[in-house]
């Protein structure tokens, strides 16, 4: 009786497993074309994604270089300066140098648009 017993349950076991996996190897074959259109998906989304960061960091060190002249224009002009009037006006070309900087950025990530979108 116990190796009647034994028996049944390898045999369940057996029509089990191939009840489970016949669906997986039957889908096994159709998953291929739509496999490679995601890889190409994501390989041009990755592409995107690379230039976008790119361009996204060319505008920040361009703002950044600005600043930085702007800053250091600022300085050289402080050291030259002989009254009150002439470091307020340095001041004020700096300031107007940074705010010119910032809407160039401004307008160039509104340029820019949004990030890609991953697939």
């Amino acid at each position: 009786m116990k190796s009647f017993v034994v028996r049944a349950a390898v045999a369940l076991s057996m029509v089990g497993v191939l009840a489970l996996s016949t669906p997986v190897w039957a889908s096994a074959g159709s998953a291929g074309s739509s496999t490679s259109t995601q890889t190409k998906a994501m390989r041009t989304y990755e592409r995107e994604i690379l230039a976008y960061r790119e361009s996204r960091q060319a505008i920040q060190l361009t703002f950044h270089a600005a600043v930085n002249s702007a800053d250091a224009t600022y300085h050289e002009s402080l050291s030259i300066a002989n009254n009150a009037a002439q470091r307020i006006a340095a001041l004020q070309a700096e300031s107007a140098a940074i705010f010119k900087a910032a809407a160039a950025r401004s307008a160039a990530l509104s340029a820019l648009g949004s990030p890609p979108v991953k697939p």
